[in-house]
């Protein structure tokens, strides 16, 4: 676990740099993850980790995924690894929650090979490999100048995951991760040509909510969901239209992206964001299981016409 700063350096960052930084209208917070807070005694971790294991299982067996073993006993396992972790991050990429998703998710699904799109520095790419010693783990960023932790067993590439050759992995053992700020639509689509059935995105944010997230990955799953279990609306639907650092977005619902990968997805599930469970900063992990073989019927309908 990292330890804390040096008292000189600290009292400069609270007696200087933090009231600069402020006016200037940024936070100045220490770089040690949030896990390096956390509760010491036995009766306090004992219900976090019951928390966490109860709000997990229920979304396990919401998104139709059986884990092997209890959920408490993976939950503390990740416990009682993630304080040596080699990646330290305050700002941006996952925290406890989205670090403890991945891995009891990891953990349930077993896959033989992981894609990684989105590696920032390389935390999640350590959590797969903590949950899937064995897995083949191939990593996609187009910058992968920040890496804190470089897995010494996984292909790295900056290209784009959709342009890879993965001809050597079975699909149906494959987990695709995606956290790369790209269109979650078109990562649904390209990972339904591969074969790729099981999915997660980071960063999955509903119509409503999209404004309050970083580099909004449109159209999102719950975009997605909310439009094909929408009625149609007379005349049209309203875009979906919001505000972020003075810039404005807008998100068409009769897009061709957004209808297409609708009709890929069988089944998707938003965790539950665990702060209430744990206290760390919430997690926005989302489970998605396409259908295949509709997808298989759709082309072949195609191809006839």
């Amino acid at each position: 676990m990292a330890g804390p700063p040096p008292l000189l350096l600290e009292r400069l960052r609270r007696r200087v740099l933090s009231p600069l930084f402020d006016r200037l209208g940024y936070d100045l917070v220490p770089a040690n993850p949030d896990w390096s807070h956390r509760p010491l005694s036995r009766r306090e971790v004992d219900t976090l980790i019951a928390g966490a294991a109860r709000s997990l299982a229920h979304d396990l067996a919401a998104a139709g995924i059986t884990l092997p073993g209890t959920v408490a006993d993976i939950v503390r396992e990740f416990w009682e690894r993630i304080p040596a972790a080699p990646v330290r991050q305050r700002r941006g990429g996952s925290g406890f929650n989205g670090a403890l998703q991945v891995f009891v998710v990891m953990r349930a699904l077993r896959p033989r090979a992981v894609i990684e799109s989105g590696v920032f520095r390389g935390l999640t790419t350590w959590v797969i490999r903590q949950a899937c010693p064995e897995a083949e783990i191939r990593c996609f960023d187009p910058d992968l100048s920040g890496l804190q932790y470089r897995d010494g067993a996984a292909r790295y590439s900056s290209g784009d995951w959709s342009e890879a050759d993965l001809s050597d992995l079975d699909p149906a053992a494959t987990v695709a991760f995606f956290d790369d700020h790209v269109a979650q639509g078109r990562r649904v689509v390209e990972a339904r040509a591969r074969g790729i059935g099981r999915l997660l995105f980071d960063d999955d944010a509903a119509g409503h909510r999209i404004h309050a997230h970083g580099g909004p990955a449109h159209p999102t799953i719950a975009m997605i969901e909310a439009v094909r279990n929408a009625a149609p609306a007379p005349g049209g639907s309203e875009p979906i239209r919001w505000l972020r650092n003075g810039r404005a977005f807008e998100q068409a619902v009769d897009d061709a992206l957004l209808r297409e990968a609708g009709a890929c997805i069988a089944r998707s599930h938003a965790f539950d964001d665990l702060h209430r469970a744990t206290g760390y900063s919430p997690a926005r992990l989302t489970y998605v299981a396409l259908d295949l073989e509709a997808a298989s019927r759709q082309q072949e309908e195609v191809q006839r016409r």
